[in-house]
């Protein structure tokens, strides 16, 4: 929700302005007790000179000038039309905006307000409170923060920078004063009651408690934050969101999740909001969450029945209190959720990436979050940069950002899939005591993709009367939460894949702690979206994906490297040398993007692979799988793999990556090293799943490679824990062979 708030609280404005407006008549003497005559000024001479494309900021700066200069009725219809271009993508929010000047406008011009401001303010505001939805009402504060004072004091500086002793001023200048004078004055005469008079408003609709630690077995703090839904008159079911973000907007979030008829309540990691723990990210979940349940279901307001929903960390938290099922917990909707250990984070099938740093310096520096440091993407990729070129081990990255991170040295210790990391989640014969309906949900592009379809694919794996349904399309980590992006990455999705997963999330709740019906849009366990062909589709097992494969070999034929669906040269091998030694390839390597629709494709430490191009279209759906026979004159090496569509224009479409350590490649929970040059079997599974229309004239390219880069581990093949290697253990260049029986596979579908 924060991101889709903060998305639409303020338009900026990029303005067009070639003109200038007079000003001399005002400039020698204005100060701010005079400003009001210049504002009436540039009010008469903005609507002669503004122009500006963009409707939207248009009539957002519009409107506001024509408060200023008293045209409230022209104001209230240009504040309408801002409204009308966002209603369709979010009414939510198109409703909210711009209240705090259309409340203020509708008592100013009431005749009775003269004598009774407050009186008519207040009146008005509920008018148009009780007009809007429960989710508008609940963002509506967000709309009345300002502080007059600050406000004054830029329009000061502004006067004396800009004005004072000038003969004119451009048109964006002028605009900005008018518009900060407009909220000078409306957050001066009416924030105050609008603050006061909301908080009234809403406290008829929730009860808020704020402040709550509760004691778990080990005399730990829990925080939580509650929020009760007032108009219910009888017990009802509770919505948990377990969350390691504690953020002042959480509030907002459980009112919205309250207000489709539940309570909520949110609970905070050890160390998090209030609680003075230590701050250990993912250790403490399956114990905490399940005592905190046990809380709830003791309230008055509880009918014994929670569900839970979350992305991200908020993800995984879900299956953290599955491992050791609460029997008042009957379901949850785990998005885009982390695959703890070895899954997708910290590891990428085994191999540590540099980002686990940062995230843990985002949420271990206090009790809220770094967001600050966490989003300065300039000083992380610096310090991926300065450890790539020291050639320092891994295990120095902390040392190197300049603090040392106890969580980070503890997790390095643990590049297995061990106890440490199976204490955490559901392993193995533990799933199948989850008999509880699930609804997953992630994206082909989302990063944690792996974890999210590696609960869903062991869930089924160890209970065959699993009750999960999985909802999967192109989206980022964000979009798999909600926030879909109608482009993604350079790629334009299909406007059949813009669904609102939360009202779909709703639904699910209102099936199974209401016993509704299940939400239309779930035709079968698996629903995934095609890319290309604007249709979503159904099945009833994700090993259906499986039944039909194409086999490709990665073939060297006349050093030509093709994937060819014969393998006419048995004997062959593709060559790859690698020089661990050469970090040149720094700056490039920083300076990559990622896109999923793109005109190039990197391809250093790597070779390329294409087939020939196909002469019709077929549906690609599912996982690419793969065996490499390879020889290495190391004991390991980690190796890089993405698989893309090149389309007819000659445009690269992203479809899968794989990123894994051949020791680990047969089992991730131990290591197995391999024998210099002598040829070995790797298993390449554990990649991301995607559904895609491959056209008619496009081919398919496959980049493999050695990872060698500053955002994972370098793993330099001496054997050693991999952490703890260094550049001095890299020795002579590596030199792999990819044996021309190697493959890969590629699932089609036959519908």
């Amino acid at each position: 929700m924060k991101q889709l708030f903060s998305f639409f609280l303020i338009l900026f404005y990029g303005l067009s302005f070639s003109q200038k407006i007079a000003i001399k008549q005002f400039s020698e003497t204005i100060d701010f007790n005079q400003i009001e005559s210049l504002v009436q000024h540039l009010t008469s001479e903005i609507p002669k000179k503004y122009n500006e494309k963009d409707k939207s900021t248009y009539f957002d700066n519009m409107y506001r000038v024509r408060m200023v200069a008293g045209k409230y009725d022209l104001a209230l219809k240009e504040l309408d039309s801002v409204r009308s271009i966002f209603i369709d993508s979010n009414s939510t929010i198109a409703n909210a905006m711009g209240t705090q000047h259309e409340i203020y406008i509708k008592t100013i011009i009431n005749p009775a307000a003269k004598n009774n401001f407050e009186y008519i303010y207040k009146t008005e505001l509920k008018k148009k409170y009780a007009t809007l939805t429960a989710k508008s009402q609940i963002i509506l504060p967000l709309y009345f923060k300002g502080d007059s004072d600050k406000i004054r004091k830029g329009l000061v500086d502004l006067l004396q920078k800009e004005f004072i002793g000038k003969d004119s001023v451009d048109v964006k200048t002028a605009l900005k004063l008018c518009r900060d004078y407009n909220g000078y004055i409306v957050v001066n005469k009416s924030f105050h009651l609008a603050n006061e008079y909301l908080k009234e408003f809403d406290a008829e609709n929730f009860t808020v408690k704020d402040s709550f630690l509760i004691k778990n077995k080990s005399n730990r703090d829990i925080s939580i934050r509650v929020v009760v839904n007032n108009k219910i008159k009888k017990p009802e079911s509770t919505i948990i969101i377990n969350t390691i973000y504690a953020d002042e907007d959480d509030i907002n979030d459980a009112k919205v999740k309250a207000s489709y008829g539940y309570n909520c309540v949110y609970i905070y990691t050890r160390g998090k909001h209030l609680s003075n723990h230590k701050i250990e990210p993912f250790e403490h979940e399956q114990e905490d969450i399940n005592e905190v349940i046990d809380w709830i279901i003791k309230q008055p307001w509880s009918n014994g029945k929670v569900g839970m929903i979350g992305g991200s960390y908020l993800g995984f938290s879900q299956w953290a209190a599955a491992k050791k099922l609460h029997p008042a917990l009957k379901t949850i909707i785990p998005q885009a959720s982390v695959g703890i250990g070895f899954m997708d984070f910290p590891m990428n099938n085994n191999a540590f990436g540099s980002y686990s740093l940062r995230w843990l310096n985002y949420v271990t520096s206090n009790n809220t979050t770094d967001a600050a440091n966490f989003r300065n993407e300039e000083k992380w990729n610096s310090i991926y940069k300065k450890w790539y070129v020291s050639g320092l081990p891994f295990n120095k990255l902390d040392s190197i950002s300049g603090n040392r991170n106890e969580i980070f040295q503890r997790w390095l210790q643990h590049p297995s899939q061990d106890q440490f990391w199976k204490n955490m989640v559901p392993h193995k014969e533990e799933f199948a005591k989850i008999n509880i309906p699930i609804l997953t949900i992630t994206g082909y592009y989302d990063s944690d993709q792996l974890g999210a379809l590696y609960y869903f694919r062991n869930h089924f794996k160890y209970n065959n009367n699993a009750n999960h349904y999985l909802i999967i399309g192109p989206y980022d980590h964000s979009g798999a939460q909600g926030y879909i992006k109608n482009e993604l990455l350079g790629y334009k999705i299909d406007p059949i894949a813009e669904i609102d997963l939360n009202e779909i999330s709703m639904e699910w709740f209102d099936y199974i702690l209401k016993e509704k019906n299940k939400p239309t849009f779930l035709k079968d366990k698996i629903n995934y979206q095609v890319m290309g062909t604007n249709q979503w589709k159904h099945t009833s097992s994700i090993e259906n994906f499986d039944e039909y494969q194409l086999k490709f070999y990665l073939q060297n034929q006349n050093n030509q490297f093709v994937l060819s669906q014969s393998n006419s040269k048995k004997n062959g091998f593709s060559k790859l040398n690698i020089n661990f030694k050469d970090r040149s390839d720094a700056d490039e390597l920083i300076k990559q993007e990622l896109k999923v629709l793109g005109g190039t494709i990197y391809n250093k430490n790597s070779l390329t692979f294409s087939t020939n191009t196909f002469e019709k279209p077929f549906e690609f759906s599912g996982n690419f799988s793969g065996n490499f026979k390879i020889s290495v004159n190391k004991k390991d090496v980690d190796l890089n793999i993405k698989l893309y569509e090149l389309l007819p224009d000659g445009k690269y479409l992203l479809l899968s990556s794989y990123i894994g350590r051949a020791s680990y490649s047969q089992n991730p929970e131990k290591r197995k090293l391999l024998i210099p040059n002598k040829k070995a079997n790797i298993s390449i599974k554990n990649n991301e799943f995607v559904s895609k229309k491959i056209e008619k004239g496009s081919r398919l390219v496959t980049i493999i490679g050695v990872n060698k880069n500053p955002f994972f581990e370098i793993n330099y093949g001496s054997g050693k824990e991999v952490s703890k290697e260094s550049i001095e253990d890299a020795k002579e260049p590596l030199e792999i062979k990819f044996y021309n029986d190697s493959y890969i596979k590629i699932p089609i579908s036959q519908n």
